[in-house]
């Protein structure tokens, strides 16, 4: 099975709950507000945690969940490669169709032993061995290096990537796709361009750093993603003006990504 298939079969599957399991995170709510801030405040010890509570929860089920967790997992996990063991350790236990996230989140990570966990979660999670050995065939790349024409997916993967490090890596391969907006005759590019132009005014509204990434990439970007660059800014500079005016904030029930 092609990498890219296996992914939209995981984002169509349906995940069981483990009976009975007590949930460390106390809602949905306060899952998704410590992971999309994870990046001010690292707690690595509580990121298994908080993976086996997303599957819990359920979020897996609805498939979109699933890229901003296994993106996140991979930059967690190339910022704290020590942790790695333990993690892959306590999150073989998921559900099978949940396993896929741990399997992508190493996969993506950077971990200079790629190929050692993924041996050994090959071993641990019998019901993924032909997914793990067909990734094994190939070099592990940095999700920041996987084509945004794979699909939106991509970008949120990225924006989990982003929460897990605050780095702008992978903002600036999200700005990169802000032209397709006006590619005709290609919907896949223009869902893509229309969903990182929609996801990076959301999150630099959300996130004073994204807004600063932004702001710092319209002088290193070509004049046509400056120009799309431009519209973003001034859009997340309406709204914060907006919300302050009306004295609202937002908070995200699990992390924001590209849709």
């Amino acid at each position: 099975m092609r990498l890219r298939d296996w992914i939209a079969a995981l984002t169509c599957c349906v995940a069981l709950h483990a009976a009975g399991a007590q949930e460390p995170f106390a809602s949905e709510e306060a899952l998704g507000q410590w992971v999309t801030y994870y990046y001010t405040r690292p707690q690595p010890a509580r990121v298994a945690e908080a993976i086996a509570s997303a599957s819990r929860m359920g979020l897996f089920r609805e498939g979109r969940a699933a890229p901003p967790f296994f993106g996140f997992l991979a930059g967690v996990l190339g910022k704290e490669p020590a942790i790695a063991d333990a993690v892959v350790h306590r999150l073989v236990q998921l559900p099978e169709a949940d396993q896929p996230v741990v399997i992508l989140g190493v996969w993506y990570s950077g971990h200079r032993d790629t190929g050692r966990l993924l041996a050994g979660l090959k071993k641990a999670m019998p019901a993924q061995k032909k997914p793990i050995e067909t990734l094994l065939q190939g070099e592990a790349p940095r999700l920041t290096a996987v084509s945004l024409e794979e699909g939106p997916w991509v970008l949120d993967a990225l924006w989990g990537n982003f929460m897990a490090t605050g780095d702008d890596a992978p903002v600036i391969r999200i700005i990169a796709a802000l032209p397709w907006v006006d590619v005709r005759g290609d919907t896949a590019k223009m869902m893509v361009g229309g969903a990182a132009q929609w996801s990076l005014a959301s999150n630099a509204v959300q996130h004073a750093r994204v807004l600063a990434i932004c702001r710092a990439q319209l002088r290193n970007q070509p004049k046509e993603v400056a120009a799309a660059l431009t519209k973003v800014i001034a859009q997340a500079e309406e709204d914060l003006a907006k919300r302050k005016t009306e004295g609202t904030t937002q908070s995200p029930s699990r992390p924001a990504g590209a849709r």
